[in-house]
């Protein structure tokens, strides 16, 4: 089978590898689908250290079951999303609910531990959950919507009903969905802020109220004018860099919040007297839950968002290489999410 290989900074290939022989309690799951990620993006340039050379990159996936093991709940041919992060289920921090933060866990595609850019995949039932009526590459989508999802539901009704403004920094796919996100649950005034102008108009046509290109403008005044002067009572960080962090706290009123979701940068940079003398709260948020995972897959299937806009590219798992190459070069931001996808393959 093939699989699209990391081989070292700025380097992929695509590899013939055999195909993996489950475990007695593992499915073999051929992938249909799979999503670059950011991080993935970042980690192929050897920015993050979250991919260790040599290994297969890919988390956000959807196959269909080829192989059941002896016992197994799920049939032949049932169309599944992948849970990615392998949790132990038995540690404190599982049995305490948090799941995405398992200290032993292995999570697909991250780190040294082989991942879905490729044609199969052994998963445990436990982290399979099966989808019908959307497409494959949308079913890919369901791993960036949650941790978006995961995001906003740091927020209470109360609190996104209430709000009279809201920012979202960053519309790449995890900004974008939490614009949708937001809108699906009431939000009034929402305000995108990007670098790339494809990308704050895809964000318009996605129910954005107003959009913000900080490299054209005074982001601040651009905040104060977009509000009427009132700044915004939250805002969404979809970024992870000094520069976005910082314009998440810029953006706010006083005792405003901020849910930063973005993870590229390790260390970032900002005003902490601003944060202390203005009281403003920054709430952390890491991937998501199961029941945030499930849910995506329920609400995708139902079309209670319209993801489809978010995929600008569908390519061929063999043009992986190609696909990176891609996302290097993005000067314009029109690549937003690149599905790789698998046609045709038998076992």
């Amino acid at each position: 089978m093939k699989a699209v290989y990391y081989i070292a900074d700025d380097h992929m290939e695509v590899r013939d590898i055999p195909v993996p022989t489950p475990r007695a309690d593992e499915y073999l799951v051929r992938i249909d689908a799979c999503g670059i990620c950011g991080s993935d993006v970042e980690g192929y340039l050897g920015k993050t250290g979250r991919r260790i050379a040599p290994m297969i990159m890919g988390h956000e996936c959807a196959g269909t079951v080829v192989q059941v093991p002896s016992g197994g709940m799920y049939e032949r041919g049932l169309k599944v999303a992948i849970f990615p992060k392998f949790f132990c289920g038995e540690c404190e921090t599982c049995r305490r609910g948090f799941v995405n933060m398992c200290p032993h866990a292995n999570f697909l595609g991250v780190m040294d531990y082989d991942g879905a850019m490729t044609e199969y995949v052994c998963v445990k039932e436990q982290y399979l959950i099966p989808y019908d009526g959307i497409s494959a590459d949308i079913a890919s989508l369901v791993e960036p919507a949650a941790v978006a999802y995961n995001g906003i539901n740091k927020l209470s009704a109360a609190e996104i009903e209430n709000a009279q403004h809201i920012l979202v920094v960053g519309a790449g796919t995890i900004g974008l969905f939490a614009l949708l996100w937001l809108k699906y649950r009431g939000a009034g005034h929402v305000i995108v802020s990007d670098a790339f102008d494809f990308r704050l108009d895809l964000a318009k046509r996605m129910g954005a109220d107003a959009a913000i290109n900080p490299l054209k403008c005074d982001f601040n005044r651009a905040i104060f004018d977009f509000t009427g002067g009132a700044m915004c009572d939250i805002s969404i960080e979809a970024v992870g860099i000094s520069s976005t962090a910082q314009s998440s706290l810029d953006a706010l009123k006083l005792s405003g919040r901020t849910v930063w979701i973005g993870n590229a940068s390790k260390m970032v940079s900002v005003n902490m007297q601003q944060i202390v003398t203005r009281e403003l709260s920054i709430k952390g948020n890491y991937i998501y839950s199961m029941e945030d995972f499930a849910e995506c897959v329920s609400l995708l299937s139902k079309k209670a968002i319209d993801a489809e806009p978010l995929i600008t590219h569908r390519m061929d798992m063999s043009e992986g290489v190609k696909a990176f190459e891609l996302l290097k070069n993005n000067r314009d931001g029109k690549a937003v999410k690149i599905v790789l996808t698998n046609n045709d393959i038998r076992i």
